[in-house]
């Protein structure tokens, strides 16, 4: 039995081809059938997506089989799609972290020289999308999975670091690299044993011996593809360093580790300690961030972790900043 998807029809661009065919759910005699609305090879004209607006039609479905395709076509109009006035904030964010959870998933199971230029490219546009949304883009928090993958795991810290990154002063291109190596910093877990990575239990020594090797990997690939700013490669290298020398893969501490290096440690613990975890369940927000200030504070930079709490503590639009949270006492 064929088995569909559902999808928003605001996503669809007029006068394009979406690659895949689109169905409408019909209620016939108690029983639900999918009635074929617009064939995949065809343009999809700007007629029938001012029809689905006109009657209030919410939801299209696709095949499951050609959830590819889709994605595809989003990621190729990405940047028509998210400037949309008539697309509400909450549906972009969705469409930026599904088409990056997409494209993330097609990097780690094959780190190609084209599936890193992909990244690269979306990230520029995420950012480009952070600046335009402005405050509504932090919808991009809310929807974050809590199911751990290692390509969800980077586009959520890809979220979370970018909006904290230009919360504390960022600069457009710096954003824009940040992001980068952000979604592409565990990119060397492609090279260590999956058996690794999904178990259950701890690790021995010289399976997390393996796993320390991933940094440093991850930059082996960024080097190979011909792809990497300086702040690309040291968000890769240094993501797992410790404030008081005790990370890895080199022990660096304080100063001798990159500002952006600092700011992924943050965001990683952060997303590993939220998210469902093979060893763990997920914390909530509040005692994630009380574990890292009362439990971990010797891992981060502690003025940027004070910042990060501050970073989700309540909006005070009045005074255009964040009201203090308890945590910072």
């Amino acid at each position: 039995m064929c088995e569909y998807l559902p999808i928003n029809p605001s996503s669809l661009r007029a006068d394009t081809k979406i690659g895949c065919d689109l169905y409408l759910l019909v209620n016939a005699a108690l029983a639900n059938r999918y009635v074929l609305y617009s064939r995949g090879d065809g343009v999809f004209e700007n007629s029938k997506r001012e029809m689905l607006l006109e009657k209030n039609i919410s939801r299209l479905f696709i095949k499951m089989d050609d959830q590819q395709k889709y994605y595809e076509y989003l990621e190729s109009n990405f940047r028509n799609i998210v400037s949309d006035t008539r697309i509400s904030s909450d549906e972009k964010s969705k469409i930026v972290y599904s088409t990056a959870t997409n494209l993330l998933k097609d990097l780690m199971d094959d780190p190609r020289v084209g599936n890193v230029v992909r990244t690269k490219a979306f990230a520029y546009n995420m950012v480009d999308y952070i600046l335009k949304e402005g405050r509504a883009s932090r919808g991009l928090l809310k929807i974050a999975t809590h199911e751990y993958y290692t390509y969800t795991h980077s586009v959520n810290v890809a979220a979370v670091g970018t909006l904290f990154a230009k919360e504390i002063g960022f600069g457009d291109e710096d954003l824009k690299h940040f992001c980068t190596g952000i979604l592409l910093h565990d990119v060397g877990k492609t090279r260590i044993n999956t058996d690794i990575l999904n178990k259950k239990g701890g690790l021995t020594k010289e399976e997390f011996e393996e796993v320390k090797k991933h940094p440093e990997m991850g930059v082996e690939i960024l080097k190979e593809t011909g792809n990497g700013f300086t702040d690309e490669y040291t968000i890769t290298l240094q993501h797992h360093e410790n404030d008081d020398g005790t990370g890895y893969p080199y022990g660096l501490q304080k100063d001798e580790i990159h500002r952006c290096g600092k700011i992924a440690r943050i965001i990683d613990v952060y997303d590993a300690l939220t998210t469902n975890r093979p060893y763990a369940r997920a914390q909530r927000p509040f005692a994630a961030l009380e574990e890292m200030k009362e439990k971990m504070s010797n891992c981060f930079d502690r003025e940027l972790l004070m910042e990060f709490i501050r970073f989700f503590g309540p909006y005070d639009p009045r005074k255009k900043q964040r009201k203090d949270d308890r945590l910072q006492s």
